[in-house]
């Protein structure tokens, strides 16, 4: 991996940083590349570097990320359509629904089911063909124009309790301090390692985070995705309320300090990078150095399920509006689409529906996102 420290500067910047490397050159699932994202938890690719699709996609995440900025609400964009990551200020991080045609940027559903793609996508999962794939999520990653912005340390699996994944509606948290133990926390550890070592062997689908323009936003712990955590790497992960609940722990950290052999991606534009959820990451942005980078992805579908359709994710709740399926640009598409929305049905609260910001505005008397008798008796009836 190479590292290199960052240039002074008065604003953020990580401690170090993790670039392309040439001998990682070679495009799709190369030996050398498995064996480097086995080993560190990520890989970065340059597979798309000097593709016509990153200027298109740069202008079209711009155009997007100002549409969304709080002071237009909806007049430029009905971003109700989807669902926005707001952080101080109301100032979007993170964009889903770009597909959505409210959104108006159709080249974002071309992409996603353009040759380029599906090539690399085949060549990654070794033979994923459309005709095997279920629709999976897009967004865009952003960054606040007035305020630094910084994530808290986490891993992409619930590394604690019985291990059922996040819910936006409702955090799974478990059930007290026993389900922060350690006796559970190695329960759980033992079934993430199990599905890292499956996942890399089968690839049954794959997740890119594609740099539009040059990104340093992404910081992690290499290799602490296949490792036992450190106890400071355990007082960053552990939530202040299980702390304060009594839970072992040694304070170690002071919240601001970087960690131990934390590292920032440094991406190109047209490169990627993969990694492993498990890995210790965080996001990290300033209001003069741009993030414009796509998360983008297929993954195999597993087959009808027996179960009944669940409430889907907060989310993505967007993605059920059947002017999504009719937006999108090959039918094949639309096949993946209908094996995603099997599974899935739209919730009865504005909780399962919404962001935050979006309710306030329904609240305030705007009828805006599904546009049903829900959001009408919440914009006649006003505040809480």
């Amino acid at each position: 991996m190479s590292q290199s420290p960052p240039p002074p500067e008065s604003e953020y910047r990580a401690p170090a940083f993790a670039d392309a490397l040439p001998e990682l050159a070679a495009p799709g699932a190369t030996p050398e590349r498995l064996a480097y994202l086995e080993e560190h938890g990520f890989v970065i690719i340059t597979d798309f570097v000097g593709n016509p699709w990153i200027a298109i996609l740069r202008e079209a995440g711009r155009r997007v990320t100002e549409a969304c900025a709080p002071e237009l609400g909806y007049s430029k964009m009905d971003c109700s359509k989807g669902y926005i990551h707001r952080a101080a200020g109301d100032e979007p991080w993170a964009i889903r629904g770009l597909i959505h045609p409210a959104f108006g940027e159709p080249d974002f559903a071309r992409f996603h089911g353009s040759p380029e793609l599906l090539s690399f996508v085949d060549s990654w999962c070794g033979g994923l063909k459309p005709e095997d794939m279920a629709m999976g999520g897009m967004l865009l990653w952003c960054n606040p124009r007035q305020k630094e912005h910084a994530l808290g340390w986490h891993r992409d699996v619930t590394w604690w309790g019985t291990g059922e994944a996040y819910f936006a509606q409702k955090e799974v948290r478990g059930d007290g301090p026993e389900a922060y133990s350690e006796e559970v926390e190695k329960i759980r550890w033992e079934e993430i390692r199990e599905n890292n070592a499956k996942s890399l062997a089968e690839r049954n689908g794959v997740s890119l985070f594609l740099a539009l323009s040059d990104d340093e936003c992404h910081e992690l712990i290499p290799g602490s995705h296949n490792r036992w955590r450190t106890p400071y790497e355990h007082d960053v992960l552990l939530p202040k309320k299980m702390k304060e609940d009594g839970v072992p722990h040694t304070p170690s950290w002071n919240g601001t300090d970087p960690l131990p052999d934390q590292v920032a991606v440094r991406l190109k534009a047209g490169e990627a990078l993969i990694r492993v959820g498990s890995n210790i990451h965080t996001g990290h942005t300033v209001p003069d150095r741009e993030r414009n980078t796509l998360s983008i992805g297929w993954s195999k579908w597993s087959g009808p399920s027996e179960k009944e359709p669940a409430v889907v994710d907060v989310r993505s709740a967007w993605q059920l509006d059947p002017a999504v399926r009719e937006a999108l640009p090959y039918e094949w598409m639309k096949t993946a689409w209908d094996r995603w929305a099997a599974n899935h049905k739209l919730g009865d609260t504005l909780e399962d529906r919404y962001p935050a910001w979006d309710i306030n505005r329904i609240k305030a008397g705007e009828v805006v996102g599904w546009r049903g008798e829900l959001e009408r008796q919440a914009a006649a009836a006003g505040p809480d």
